[in-house]
């Protein structure tokens, strides 16, 4: 079994003059030049986490992010009434949802823990098939700054990739027309062909649309920003940063714009452009050897892959 280990670090601070896309004298250094064995194992192997990561997210939002104003029943009362509407609305295939269930706490209902069990796997509208169960363990309403939501997985798994391990998202404000959440996670993700990626990471991830349709996932827009730092088992060291936010539509299971930028001791190696908001599954990357179409939530390893 290969074991890769992407460490990833937000916060560190480098300056990419070439992160522009409209800048095109980016020179672009070749594999010959640095130490990672397969550039397109690690771009493929990075997209695909970084697109399953997106969609646990989104479902988990759903299932946590209710108003927190004090409506009759309470905010424990309320989630249960929304995981039956999710079932039953626009949200999963065949109207068949997770079960979701919650355990109050002493202190108005804090801190609350809601576990979804998707059993062996529910078939969401864009066609992504989750299973297994996510455990979420809520501190306070969701809309107070500071309140955190606190996961851990259980047999998990997006298609074919298994998850596991620990995430934090803390609320860190609201604009009246966004809501800001800053994202903290240890996670290991296993692929098909056994390939192993252990992730530690930070991201930014601001909801810009369809704030007020909570029952309507089909308007909503999700931005995500960050800068990464990743090492493998063989102890390359690259650095990712999204040089321009990424977008998530609410109807489509991929990134649909954005630009992500690879570098390893300073020097850019490749780049990843999402386009310009059209629903598919690709992207264009760019390397030494020019501009290639990638299937996204494509994952390869090997040298000579």
């Amino acid at each position: 079994m290969k074991k890769l280990l992407f460490v990833f670090l937000l916060g560190i601070a480098f300056a990419f003059t070439s992160c522009d896309k409209s800048d095109d004298s980016v020179k672009l250094i070749g594999e010959d030049e640095i130490s990672i064995t397969n550039v397109a194992s690690v771009i493929d192997t990075e997209v695909a986490i970084a697109n399953v990561m997106t969609e646990v997210d989104y479902e988990s939002d759903m299932f946590t992010l209710e108003e927190s104003s004090t409506k009759s029943g309470g905010y424990g009362y309320r989630l249960r009434n929304l995981a039956e509407l999710y079932k039953r609305w626009r949200c999963y295939q065949n109207d068949l949802g997770p079960e979701v269930t919650i355990e109050e706490g002493d202190n108005d209902g804090f801190p609350m823990t809601i576990t979804i069990d998707y059993g062996d796997g529910i078939t969401l509208r864009n066609g992504r098939v989750i299973s297994g169960i996510v455990t979420i363990v809520v501190s306070a309403p969701p809309r107070i700054d500071g309140a955190m939501r606190e996961f851990t997985y259980q047999n998990f798994k997006v298609d074919s990739i298994g998850i596991a391990g620990y995430k934090k998202v803390v609320f860190s404000g609201e604009s009246g027309v966004s809501r800001k959440f800053e994202h903290e996670y240890d996670l290991n993700f296993t692929f098909a062909d056994e390939t192993e990626v252990s992730c530690v990471g930070n991201k930014t991830k601001e909801w810009v649309e369809g704030l007020d349709t909570s029952y309507d996932r089909a308007d909503d827009k999700i931005h995500i920003t960050g800068q990464d730092v990743f090492v493998d088992s063989e102890n390359n060291e690259f650095k990712k940063e999204i040089a321009d936010y990424l977008a998530r539509l609410g109807t489509c299971k991929y990134i649909v714009s954005g630009i992500v930028v690879y570098s390893q001791n300073g020097e850019e190696f490749a780049r990843v452009d999402f386009g310009a908001e059209t629903c598919d599954d690709k992207a264009v990357k760019t390397t030494a050897d020019g501009e290639e179409e990638i299937t996204l939530g494509k994952h390869r390893h090997g040298r000579n892959k």
